[in-house]
């Protein structure tokens, strides 16, 4: 005859294989979780190498076009039109490429979530956990 505090052994080792199917599946559909949240992760790194390379060969591009201007400016051999127009051609270009690339990077900074939902999920399974222990060394 069992005591009213113990449970039979069968009952014990269905609620422990239930609780390992429960951990296997949890632990299953965490690493689902974490394998898509990389994806998306490499997603935004991605688009913001590729805005970062844009910008980079905007401000390249911008850097000889304004030397010319200068120089062209202190020869004093052109008149004021053609040095105008590449001046103001290398600092549209300087400028949309500076533009270009904090966009891009704020617009990363404010998408870009990592592993939050990861590791919100794992909090939370853990403080299943000990609940369902507690729950279990009280009966």
């Amino acid at each position: 005859m069992t005591k009213p505090n113990q449970r039979p052994a069968g009952t014990v080792r269905r609620e422990i294989g239930s609780l390992a199917a429960d951990v296997r599946k949890m632990a299953s559909l965490r690493w689902e979780l974490a394998r898509l949240e990389l994806q998306s992760a490499i997603g935004s790194i991605k688009r913001l190498a590729i805005a970062a390379i844009a910008a980079g060969l905007m401000v390249l591009c911008a850097m000889p076009i304004l030397a010319v201007g200068l120089a062209e400016g202190l020869g004093g051999r052109l008149g004021i039109s053609r040095l105008g127009w590449l001046l103001i051609f290398g600092f549209t270009l300087l400028i949309g490429g500076i533009a270009g690339g904090t966009i891009a990077w704020r617009y990363f900074r404010r998408r870009f979530t990592g592993f939050e939902q990861s590791l919100e999920e794992l909090r939370e399974d853990l403080v299943w956990l000990e609940e369902y222990v507690e729950k279990s060394d009280e009966s």
